[in-house]
């Protein structure tokens, strides 16, 4: 629902650097930092390397395995789209500054801040072909690098340094290539880019070796791809492809999986109840998936940044709602309530922000809106990951002040904080 293309891969000139850091062998975890998760709200269960315990569901919850309820409440984090390190930059860093180099102590000191704001899962969006391709340089017009490690053992270390800080992670393909736009399913003829993913069964192997590579971490969810859409014959196919994936996915592990169909949920509610198919929540009901540890997901937004709003009223002139009575109203004509009370299913919404380039009255109603939309889910004891651990100097939804990602949050932010505090 969001405008991805134009949020994503703009840069300027820096400087080219690359860090060296520790070399982990293999697929292995690391030991526990000493210091890791000391002081912070929530502690959970560990595994034996320091990790979060394995999540599992049972009716509308995620649990740990201690059989405790477990709310993931967390951030986007959408640099692994951009550059295969994930942009992490140093405190005091301007804007730009880690794009293009591989720093632990980068990656960790981001890490401890995400903690620090009351998170417990971070959601890593990346491309298809970096994983298949593995790259360890990178180029483009500002910078030419070749990294310490490859992609995937990068990928690895931040999951690995994201678990000792009792984060779960949930691993999540956005789109074919850096440099593309988000494709309504993941092969052809929906995608057309056959070099990077040639058929639906390539996809399907494709998540095999994510599976083998990441099912070892107790704490990784995956999520299939990042707001599949398309038409009835897309959708229908996209279950197919779901219930294969979880089927494939189930022989080799049993992490969590994540599913999702569309952009998100929408509804004027001058007109109820939603008229488009893809409008609702219906789809959990209406194809129905086999297997254990389906966590199923949406995103929501006022102003997605690309023209879309979750809830709005008025027939000739539509308002966008903010108001807690009028998100009430839309949260059930769409299904949320309906999933989690009726149907006794898990849902996550997987992306939901306030759009910080606004002014006057209407910035005032976006955190309005984000404040009653995450109150409403937490009383739902619904989870949620907010878009995005990011400067709103960059990404409209931001919720970090300015250029240097240690700023402190933004009013976005502290709304967010505020509500992972209160849980």
């Amino acid at each position: 629902m969001k405008a991805h293309t134009a949020r994503l891969g703009v840069a300027v000139a820096v400087a080219v650097g690359v860090v060296m850091g520790c070399v982990i062998a293999g697929g292995a975890p690391e030991p526990k930092e000493a210091a890791a998760g000391e002081g912070t709200p929530d502690v959970l269960p560990v595994t034996a390397h320091g990790f979060p315990s394995p999540l599992h569901t049972e009716g509308r919850h995620l649990k740990d395995a201690s059989g405790k309820v477990v709310i993931l409440r967390g951030v986007n984090k959408p640099g692994f789209v951009d550059v295969p390190d994930g942009w992490w930059n140093l405190p005091g860093g301007s804007l730009y500054s880690g794009l293009g180099i591989w720093n632990p102590d980068a990656v960790k000191a981001n890490l401890d801040e995400i903690k620090r704001w009351g998170c417990n899962v971070i959601r890593l969006h990346t491309c298809i072909e970096w994983w298949k391709e593995n790259p360890d340089t990178f180029a483009d017009q500002w910078r030419n690098v070749t990294y310490p490690k490859s992609f995937r053992e990068m990928y690895k270390d931040v999951i690995r340094w994201a678990g000792q800080r009792g984060l779960y992670v949930i691993v999540d393909f956005y789109n074919m290539k850096r440099t593309s736009g988000q494709e309504s399913l993941p092969w052809p003829p929906h995608s057309e880019h056959r070099d990077v993913i040639g058929s639906r069964e390539e996809f399907l192997r494709l998540w095999e070796t994510v599976a083998r590579e990441l099912g070892p971490f107790p704490h990784v969810l995956f999520e299939l791809y990042n707001e599949p859409h398309g038409d009835q014959e897309a959708r229908a196919e996209w279950f197919a492809f779901t219930q294969q994936a979880i089927d494939r996915i189930r022989a080799i592990t049993d992490n969590v999986v994540v599913v999702q169909w569309d952009y998100g949920c929408w509804v004027n509610l001058a007109y109820p109840p939603p008229g488009h198919p893809a409008a609702t929540l219906d789809w959990i009901e209406t194809h129905p998936l086999r297997g254990s540890n389906i966590l199923y997901s949406t995103h929501l937004y006022r102003d997605s940044g690309g023209g879309g709003s979750f809830a709005t009223k008025g027939q000739v002139e539509q308002v966008k709602c903010w108001e807690r009575g009028d998100l009430l109203r839309a949260l059930r004509l769409v299904g949320v309530e309906r999933v989690v009370a009726e149907l006794d299913k898990p849902l996550i919404v997987g992306e939901v922000g306030a759009h910080m380039r606004k002014e006057g009255e209407e910035l005032e109603r976006e955190l309005a809106w984000f404040g009653n939309i995450l109150e409403i889910l937490d009383e739902w004891e619904v989870g949620y990951v907010a878009w995005s651990w990011h400067p709103e100097e960059h990404l409209v939804h931001g919720m970090i002040e300015d250029g240097d990602f240690f700023a402190g949050p933004n009013a976005a932010g502290r709304v967010f904080m505020e509500a992972a505090a209160g849980r």
